[in-house]
């Protein structure tokens, strides 16, 4: 994905990897497992500082990312970072929570 066209930019990849993130939901028990080191990834590069256009565009990849969580890996990568990391990725998480993960009907 990452080296199959150089001169795309960085942006779309992210709209790419979404994408690809979306195909993944409806077999996200076959891949939950794996989304941990995805996120973590995501908040390695969060502390290292992401330009903010890569950061919104990745952010519908993270949403579904998180979409595949169950409350155990949630606990699993929330054991897995340090503090700096938990402020970095505190707002993701709670944008997530409040604009795109499912809560059943009203």
């Amino acid at each position: 994905l990452l080296h199959a066209n150089p001169k795309k930019g960085i942006s779309q990849k992210a709209l790419e990897f979404v994408k690809i993130c979306e195909l993944l939901i409806p077999h996200k028990d076959i891949f939950k497992k794996h989304v941990v080191g995805l996120i973590l990834c995501y908040i390695q590069s969060l502390n290292k500082g992401m330009n903010p256009t890569t950061k919104s565009r990745l952010m519908p990849s993270i949403y579904a990312l998180l979409d595949m969580c169950s409350s155990f890996e949630t606990r699993q990568i929330n054991a897995m970072i340090d503090v700096p990391s938990k402020i970095v990725f505190a707002p993701v998480f709670q944008s997530y929570q409040k604009f795109y993960q499912y809560h059943g009907q009203a």
